[in-house]
């Protein structure tokens, strides 16, 4: 076959120092589910429960799993429902943090990670 022929003449390794969480057992619980309880409300996102890392592919697989929600919806099918908050966020009280090394104010900022 042609395919067998072909010579690779250029390669990169691109590495990007955090560019994905640590897979730390047991952070899945503390995701949220793409359906939420507000109406007409639906996340989508590599942060929202998926079975990837914090990557594109999660990211894709949470849009597919947000339209299924949407499809579900639709066509008034039960879904996979809401995802039980975790008992160690409920009740607790959050204070505002500002962000740690980001650079600017407008709506375009840089930075983030640096500790």
């Amino acid at each position: 076959p042609e395919h067998k022929k072909a010579k690779l003449t250029k390669s990169t390794v691109v590495r990007v120092p955090r560019s994905v969480y640590a897979a730390v057992p047991g952070r899945n619980k503390f995701r949220p589910s793409q359906q939420t309880p507000i109406d007409n409300f639906i996340l989508a996102g590599d942060y929202a429960s998926q079975k990837y890392l914090g990557s594109m592919e999660g990211a894709v697989l949470s849009g597919k799993l947000a339209a299924e929600v949407i499809c579900d919806k639709e066509m008034n099918r039960d879904s996979k429902g809401l995802k039980d908050v975790h008992s160690s966020v409920l009740g607790k009280e959050f204070s505002s943090k500002d962000p740690v090394g980001i650079v600017g104010s407008g709506a375009t900022v840089y930075g983030g990670g640096k500790q």
